[in-house]
């Protein structure tokens, strides 16, 4: 029984710690999950979480947000007809593409990657 004094006595960093990790973890939760899952308002969370996060219904609130936000920037990729310098692009040997019955009123060139927002 004189051992957990004797811990406590010589290692009280350890507990101290120990004790930090096991409240501050529950209580930083939500903006955790928003750091991991790279969410755009992580900042809004976290400021939401460290002011308010002590009542009940502000840590429920930033939990929410952080689990419902996400991170809306797609990337897509444009790939049209011609590339290098206006060489039409030569397909596989083999492979035969579907004809469209309407191409393209002006012959297409190739584009840089795109960011767009979904719709």
């Amino acid at each position: 029984m004189h051992a957990p004094i004797f811990l406590f006595f010589f290692f009280p960093f350890v507990f101290t710690w120990g004790i930090a990790a096991i409240l501050f973890i529950p209580y930083f939760l939500p903006t955790i999950i928003a750091f991991i899952r790279r969410s755009n308002n992580a900042g809004g969370i976290f400021l939401l979480n460290l002011f308010l996060g002590w009542t009940f219904i502000g840590w429920v609130v930033s939990l929410v947000w952080a689990i419902a936000s996400r991170n809306t920037n797609t990337t897509v990729i444009v790939n049209n007809n011609y590339a290098n310098g206006g060489q039409p692009y030569q397909s596989p040997p083999g492979y035969n593409p579907p004809q469209y019955p309407n191409g393209p009123s002006q012959p297409t060139h190739q584009t840089a990657p795109t960011l767009r927002r979904p719709k």
